[in-house]
């Protein structure tokens, strides 16, 4: 009888292992387009500041925006998937008129059945994909092409980018930002990697190259971090000089 009510105990055990890993499987299904919620006229305001090198890379300097993100609208691309329009639209950061506000970048997001893809200047990116899972990893920049930086920056920073690994860190975890905490987040980060960074060997390259994305439940993308940019030492006379951008966006409210 103990032998009996021992084998009956593991086949429960067993069925509740796999009822809980159908469980899991489906919410997280459910995760992916909650953690990036796609209906026209939805909007997250947010405050974006851009770091940029002037004087000839010699320093860094930051402009700082008022900056909305709307989904203008619902299109078919050219395999016929429904895809979401998105305008950015930005204002001086002491502003607080709507007519101020100008578009200045569209890009497009595409939700697939294992993904989410977003098109910017003609880049494709899977910001997303199943299951989302703390660990999960998946290469998220498999779509660019090489160096897809180059005609901006003097760096090499992007060599190597199709091969980033976005990895999903504290999943359905608070966080809070400009004073609001949003309960259930999930971080995406995909590369952190530098060298000779703070910079202690002048005579030496150096580089850094950050980037950090993280969502919250049925509102979409509350904060982001981009770090790429490379230090090239002086050279025949000339000092050495830093190449490459920053990008910080953190929500302010959405509707």
């Amino acid at each position: 009888m103990k032998k009996l009510r021992g084998i009956t105990l593991i086949v429960l055990a067993a069925l509740a292992f796999f009822a809980c890993k159908k469980e899991d499987n489906s919410i997280s299904k459910a995760q992916l387009v909650e953690y990036m919620p796609l209906q026209p006229g939805k909007y997250i305001h947010y405050r974006l500041d851009s770091m940029r090198f002037i004087d000839f890379g010699q320093r860094d300097t930051i402009v700082s925006y008022d900056a909305k993100d709307v989904i203008d609208g619902e299109l078919t691309d050219n395999i016929g998937r429904t895809t979401y329009r998105v305008i950015r639209y930005l204002r001086d950061i002491s502003s607080t008129s709507e007519e101020d506000y100008i578009a200045r970048l569209t890009y497009f997001v595409t939700p697939t059945g294992e993904s989410i893809e977003v098109q910017e200047d003609n880049l494709k990116f899977q910001k997303l994909r199943l299951p989302v899972n703390e660990g999960f990893n998946w290469h998220g920049n498999t779509y660019l092409p090489a160096a897809p930086y180059y005609q901006l920056y003097q760096f090499s920073n992007d060599e190597d980018i199709q091969l980033w690994n976005y990895t999903y860190e504290f999943v359905d975890e608070p966080v809070t930002i400009n004073d609001v905490t949003y309960d259930s987040t999930v971080t995406v980060l995909q590369v952190a990697d530098s060298s000779n960074v703070p910079i202690e060997f002048p005579d030496g390259l150096a580089y850094r190259n950050y980037w950090s994305e993280t969502y919250a439940r049925n509102i979409g993308l509350v904060y982001k971090e981009v770090v790429m940019w490379e230090y090239q030492p002086p050279n025949s006379g000339n000092p050495g000089f830093r190449s490459g951008f920053g990008l910080t966006m953190s929500i302010i409210d959405h509707n």
